[in-house]
């Protein structure tokens, strides 16, 4: 009844190594696999310099639920995104040698 809810494809696509960008640890290295939105969201975050491929990292999390701070390794740029368009952009971890 409380605590957050689990999608049956989100819960399949982390077995897979794919997660939420919401969902991955502070400090580690992903590279961004899909954006789960239109074009209207897929065109934002082009124009901030986000795309597929590109490797970013979870900087910080504000309290109460506010925005999340993302740093883009490629461009070497950090971006105050929201929840809900950092749950909608999917991630795979990064390996050491990469």
């Amino acid at each position: 009844m409380f605590g957050p809810r689990r999608n049956q494809k989100i819960a399949q696509s982390q077995r897979q190594g794919i997660y939420r960008l919401l969902d991955v640890p502070q400090g580690q290295n992903f590279r961004i696999v899909e954006i789960k939105g239109g074009p209207g969201l897929h065109r934002r975050l082009l124009a901030l310099g986000f795309h597929r491929g590109d490797l970013v990292t979870l900087d910080r999390e504000a309290l109460m639920g506010g925005p999340v701070l993302v740093k883009n390794l490629a461009t070497d740029t950090r971006v105050a995104l929201g929840r809900g368009i950092a749950q909608k952009i999917l991630v795979e971890p990064v390996k050491e040698n990469e």
